[in-house]
């Protein structure tokens, strides 16, 4: 089996992508830091690296560029770990010379598939291109080539181009679909042909679903039926007079059945819809619950209050998917929530929160979750008005607020699993913050006892 290279800075994150292998028989090492990633390929010689965008001092794109740059790499299979698939960082991604890219919180079926087709152990989801003749732009490098897409299936295209971009090589298509509209896709190059016509197999990196759909409004004309027709075309006109008349007698009873089968088979489209969204769901469900067990186990063996914020708010980033939040506590002695930690504010810019003033103040008094009816994926910049408001519930009393202002995800509305996974964080973070209140106040009263002790001994 391989070995798999697993690279972040957060240890949290490590730990969880260490679990996805679990039982696939592929061998993990992993580094934190984009130095120790160049040294562990050299060292580790992986198989394949996971990589995250988001590093600090050398970032996921520069490693991988560093890894292409060496030719003993160029063809390693890097996957880029981003946080929201955001189309610029996918671009970033590619331009660096990675391979595929996946986002925070990561699905674990989604990333064995890409390793498992990344290694060759599966094949690349093989559907049918059929024949077509469209023209598209291919946009290599920034510089752009008019071309032709010649065959075309829901996951890749062939394009006609005089450029011959190498094996590997990341590129941009644009073209033009009646399911689509205009749209770019970014696509790698998979292989090149040099006669007539000379062009390139491209296949896509996360095609849109209308692709898909419109090569299944295609017709498909079988071999079989080819020959049919050319046998018809050689026959005389007269031969086929009395055939037309007895077909004739029986289309439309044909018709009619035709009209109903075709019924039935929209009736069972539905359902086979409606249930592969059912198990999509599950799924999303099952990878998401899994994901806050493994960190809600690392947050509950944290005792120490500061190191508890911190890994609360690396949670709140990877698994929930927030850009920006803030987490709110009550002081000791005090009733007003003040800043703990979060992203994209800081300390001295954010209100001090009175129970029962404002959005946050209102679910701090009542103890009940806020989530916003209003489009999600424009976020707000408001402290004071956020998309969600979670309380910190420990014994029935409020003791902080969880507000999220902007998610990475670009999303109309919130969904059930969203309530779910939100409300569970939150509870997961009241236990671990007020025991790592109790432990601290312990740890104080051990260290005057041991004062105390210290002087009588003394005596």
């Amino acid at each position: 089996m391989a070995k798999v290279l697993l690279v972040d800075d957060v240890e949290l994150f490590l730990e969880l992508e260490r679990s996805y292998f679990e039982g696939t028989g592929h061998e993990t090492v992993s580094a934190t830091s984009g130095v120790r990633a160049l040294e562990a390929v050299e060292q580790e010689q992986p198989d394949i690296v996971l990589l995250d965008l988001f590093m600090p001092d050398m970032n996921g794109a520069e490693v991988c560029c560093k890894i292409r740059s060496n030719p003993q790499w160029q063809h390693l299979p890097v996957i880029m770990v981003t946080s929201a698939g955001k189309e610029e960082e996918i671009r970033r991604c590619l331009e660096a010379g990675c391979d595929d890219y996946v986002t925070k919180p990561v699905n674990r079926k989604e990333l064995l598939e890409k390793i498992n087709r990344l290694l060759g152990e599966v094949k690349y989801r093989t559907e049918p291109r059929l024949p077509v003749s469209f023209p598209a732009t291919v946009t290599v490098g920034g510089e752009q080539e008019q071309g032709y897409v010649l065959d075309l299936s829901s996951t890749g295209a062939f394009l006609q181009t005089e450029n011959l971009a190498p094996v590997g090589t990341s590129v941009l298509v644009s073209m033009e679909l009646p399911t689509c509209g205009a749209i770019e896709i970014a696509a790698r190059v998979r292989r090149i042909e040099v006669g007539e016509p000379a062009g390139v197999g491209v296949y896509f990196v996360r095609p849109p679903a209308c692709i898909g759909d419109y090569v299944a409004s295609l017709p498909v004309v079988s071999k079989e039926e080819s020959q049919v027709h050319e046998v018809l075309e050689d026959l005389p006109i007269d031969s086929l007079r009395d055939e037309v008349a007895q077909l004739r007698r029986f289309q439309s009873n044909a018709e009619e059945e035709l009209q109903r089968m075709n019924r039935r088979v929209v009736e069972l489209e539905q359902e086979n819809r409606e249930f592969a969204e059912h198990m999509v769901h599950v799924e999303e469900v099952n990878n998401n619950l899994s994901n806050l067990y493994i960190a809600s186990s690392r947050l509950h063996s944290e005792m120490k209050r500061s190191t508890v914020s911190e890994v609360i708010k690396e949670i709140i980033i990877n698994f929930i998917g927030a850009e920006k939040f803030a987490v709110l506590l009550q002081k000791e002695g005090s009733e007003l929530f003040e800043y703990e930690a979060g992203e994209g504010f800081d300390d001295q810019e954010f209100p001090t929160i009175r129970p029962g003033e404002g959005l946050i103040g209102r679910v701090a008094n009542e103890g009940e979750s806020y989530f916003s009816d209003e489009k999600v994926g424009e976020g707000s910049d408001d402290p004071l008005n956020p998309l969600v408001v979670i309380p910190l519930n420990i014994h029935g009393k409020t003791t902080g607020v969880l507000a999220i202002y902007r998610l990475f995800t670009q999303k109309e509305e919130f969904e059930a699993i969203d309530y779910q996974l939100f409300s569970m964080l939150a509870e997961h973070a009241a236990t671990a913050l007020f025991s790592a209140s109790i432990y601290e106040v312990s740890e104080r009263k051990r260290e005057t006892y041991k004062g105390f002790m210290d002087l009588l001994l003394q005596q």
